[in-house]
């Protein structure tokens, strides 16, 4: 079975990478689409892991806020007075150097 390029500037490219390569045309593609595979099979396991990341990460807020038993208390906003409760001498500065 074979590929019809239609586009004359796309096909100059492939054999002239061909040419760079010392491949054939069907060498270069294969190549090239295998390559491109594998980056899209790996973005797609990337963001799977990230998903299962998530998920893992809220399903332990929400057993912490079940054993803490933060899920009962009606949420309400933290004053500033508490706030800067947190850090007696002041927030510390951070070195960016």
């Amino acid at each position: 079975m074979g590929i019809f390029i239609k586009n004359p500037e796309t096909e100059r490219v492939v054999r002239e990478l061909a040419a760079a390569r010392g491949d054939t045309i069907t060498g270069v593609i294969d190549k090239l689409a295998r390559e491109a595979l594998e980056r899209e099979q790996a973005a797609a396991a990337s963001s799977e892991r990230t998903l299962r990341n998530l998920a893992q990460m809220r399903a332990s807020n929400e057993r912490f806020r079940r054993i803490s038993g933060l899920d009962k208390q009606p949420a309400r906003p933290v004053t500033k007075a508490e706030w800067d409760a947190l850090w007696p001498t002041g927030i510390p500065e951070i070195d960016d150097a």
